[in-house]
C-alpha cells in the first residue's frame, strides 16, 4: 500500500486562534469530510437522499429564505441556517440529518447549506459527494514592519573585502534575529497561535467512526490494527481527541439513540 501522503493544515507559521477565522481549523474539518468519504460516506449520502431533495423544491420556488431576505446572500453572511425558511420542512430535515450522525455543530450545518447550494447549481458535485471548500472567514492582516539594514560602507583602505562582507553578514544576521522576535511577540500580541506542523489522518477517521458513525473506541482499534500488529485503544483515544482538537469539536461522544457501548471521552 501507498504511503499516504499528508499535505499541511496550514502553510503559515501562524493562524488565528478564533477557531471560526483559523485556516489551520477549516482546513482540518476539510481533513474530516474527507475522512468521512474514505470510511463513512453515509453521513453525505443521507444529505444527498434525505435533505437535497427539499432544497432543490425551495430553490425552485425561490423560497429558501425567510421574508426577503436573500438567501445567496445568507449563505456567506453570520447565521446562514437563521435566514433558512421554517417552511417546506427543509430547516427539520438538516436538523434530523445532523442529530442523527451526532454532527450537531454550527460549521456543519451552514457547510451542509453551502454544499446543498453547490449541488443545486453543479450537479456532478452532488454525484462526487463533494463538500463546500470556501471559508469565509473574516481577520485582519499582521504584517511585521518593513526590514531595512543600515551599515556604513566599505572603507576600502582599512578593510579587505573578505573582513568587510564578514563584518557586514554578522550585523545583517543579528538585525534579522532582532526583526524575527519583534515580529514574532507583534503577532502573538495580536492573539495568533503557532500553527501545527502534524497530524495522523487515521486520527481524522477515527474520529469520524467514533463521532459520526458512533463505534467503540476498541472496535476501531480492532478495525485499524495492521499486520497483525495490535492497534492499542489507547492510542486510539488520544488520535480521536488529537483530531477534535483540530476542529475546535466541543462536544465529543455524545450519544445517540442508534449509538451503543460507545465510550465517551473526557
Amino acid at each position: 500500500m501507498a504511503k499516504r501522503t499528508t499535505p499541511p493544515l496550514a502553510f503559515s507559521e501562524y493562524v488565528s486562534c478564533d477557531a471560526d477565522n483559523s485556516v489551520q481549523v477549516w482546513q482540518a474539518r476539510l481533513q474530516v469530510i474527507e475522512a468521512a468519504k474514505r470510511v463513512f460516506p453515509m453521513i453525505l449520502e443521507k444529505l444527498s437522499t434525505d435533505v437535497f431533495p427539499l432544497y432543490c423544491k425551495l430553490a425552485k420556488e425561490g423560497k429558501l429564505a425567510k421574508g426577503r431576505n436573500d438567501f445567496n446572500k445568507a449563505l456567506w453572511g453570520k447565521s446562514p441556517y437563521a435566514a433558512l425558511t421554517d417552511e417546506g420542512g427543509l430547516k427539520i430535515a438538516l436538523t434530523k440529518w445532523a442529530a442523527q450522525f451526532n454532527a450537531e455543530a454550527d460549521w456543519l450545518m451552514v457547510g451542509a447549506l453551502r454544499t446543498l447550494q453547490g449541488w443545486y447549481v453543479a450537479p456532478d458535485w452532488r454525484s462526487l459527494l463533494a463538500w463546500d471548500h470556501h471559508h469565509g472567514r473574516k481577520d485582519v492582516p499582521v504584517v511585521g514592519k518593513p526590514f531595512e539594514l543600515s551599515y556604513p560602507g566599505w572603507e576600502v583602505r582599512l578593510f579587505t573585502w573578505p573582513a568587510y562582507s564578514r563584518s557586514l553578514r554578522q550585523s545583517f544576521e543579528k538585525q534579522l534575529l532582532e526583526y524575527e522576535r519583534q515580529t514574532r511577540e507583534l503577532a502573538e500580541s495580536r492573539g495568533l497561535v503557532r500553527a501545527r506542523r502534524k497530524y495522523s489522518p487515521d486520527n481524522f477517521e477515527w474520529f469520524v467512526l467514533y463521532q459520526f458513525a458512533g463505534m467503540t473506541s476498541n472496535t476501531i482499534a480492532d478495525r485499524y490494527a495492521r499486520d497483525s500488529k495490535v492497534l492499542d485503544e489507547s492510542t486510539v483515544l488520544k488520535g480521536i481527541k488529537a483530531a477534535a482538537r483540530l476542529i475546535a469539536w466541543n462536544h465529543l461522544g455524545q450519544p445517540r439513540q442508534s449509538r451503543t457501548r460507545n465510550r465517551k471521552i473526557r
